[in-house]
């Protein structure tokens, strides 16, 4: 059972958008009482295992909230109970006034991570920085009382992903095989592997994780990519690969660069085959490929043709290439090679079928 400690801070967060929304709008009242049930609720949907917190620990944390975040918390009431929302759109702990000693504690810390400027996590920092200084008001002068909007809005974990990600990226450097249990597109069938990381990517659909597996029935090791939102248990503890066998090395670089997106399941090489492209780009679409490639083996030299530019490349043309080509509707289109076009045609005509004319009630 997880203690009521641990939980802590998913706690506050939890308490924190109850009472933004209070107060936003007038028709959300929350009684001591309801806040008690939403939160065990949400605590129950992250993890079924937690222990349920009672009253004492709620009115603990809602006073520990006050004091650590400075928020100004008001209790009303409707119909002979206390209701609780916060006295200003201003207030809430991803907002909330800093004190003196806080405000340089946080221009020291940002002022530390200035010096690992050019680490590979550099772009990450940047993105983060940015959003924490508007954040906490160490740009754009101090919060007001207006209602409050973030400025940067940045792609965020989804539950699974934000159980397993910290695990998975000390198991990746540190090169700990674990124990993992996943449910491959998240059916009813259950994979139970030891699994060493490689990589882990973010992309716009999720985090994956890159590396290999062993397949204790074939008694060998496969390449493997694993979404994070369909991992259903690591256990914590290493495990050892049988004695005298370790994983050949994958040039995961190469793979991804083959390809526009990852699809999660077993990776080969023999499957991979990279073929030339040569795709038809509106003018307007041209110019945010020019600025970000849209694979890394795009040739810069382009040739213009029809209001629009030609581009080459070469990579696997796989279903997330037919997605990704798909998604610009009529500013893109793949000139060459044919079996790529067919794809492409069927794909569409797929997608045409499922919006034909419907007969019946």
């Amino acid at each position: 059972m997880a203690s009521p400690e641990r939980n802590v801070q998913l706690r506050y967060i939890i308490l924190d958008a109850c009472m933004a929304k209070a107060r936003r709008e007038e028709s959300v009242i929350w009684t001591k009482e309801a806040l008690l049930t939403e939160v065990n609720r949400q605590l129950r949907a992250d993890n079924p295992a937690t222990k349920p917190i009672a009253m004492r620990t709620l009115e603990k944390d809602i006073v520990d909230m006050e004091t650590m975040y400075g928020l100004r918390i008001e209790r009303g009431r409707v119909g002979g109970k206390v209701h609780l929302t916060y006295a200003a759109d201003s207030d809430g702990i991803h907002r909330a006034h800093l004190a003196q000693n806080e405000l340089a504690l946080a221009h020291r810390f940002i002022q530390s991570m200035d010096r690992f400027k050019g680490v590979p996590a550099w772009d990450w920092w940047i993105r983060s920085k940015a959003a924490l200084q508007g954040q906490l008001g160490l740009i754009g002068g101090r919060l007001r009382e207006e209602k409050w909007k973030p400025r940067i809005v940045d792609a965020t974990f989804s539950k699974d992903e934000r159980r397993w990600y910290e695990l998975l990226v000390r198991a990746a450097y540190e090169q700990t095989p674990l124990r993992m249990a996943f449910a491959p597109g998240m059916g009813d069938r259950l994979e139970r592997v030891a699994f060493l990381t490689d990589q882990l990517i973010q992309q716009t659909d999720g985090i994956l994780a890159l590396g290999s597996a062993w397949d204790a029935e074939a008694e060998s090791f496969f390449h493997l990519v694993v979404a994070l939102d369909e991992i259903t248990s690591i256990d914590a503890v290493a495990v050892d690969w049988p004695d005298g066998l370790e994983p050949q090395a994958f040039n995961w670089e190469v793979h991804t660069a083959n390809h526009i997106a990852l699809t999660p399941g077993v990776v080969s090489f023999t499957a991979d085959k990279v073929v030339p492209v040569r795709v038809w780009v509106s003018s307007r679409l041209a110019q945010r490929f020019l600025k970000e490639p849209m694979h890394g083996s795009q040739d810069m030299r382009i040739e213009h043709a029809a209001k629009g530019v030609i581009f080459n490349i070469s990579l696997v043309p796989d279903e997330q290439f037919v997605r990704f080509a798909l998604q610009w509707g009529s500013e893109f289109q793949v000139l060459e090679p044919d079996v790529v076009r067919h794809a492409l045609r069927m794909a569409s005509r797929a997608a045409s079928d499922r919006y034909a004319p419907m007969f019946g009630p």
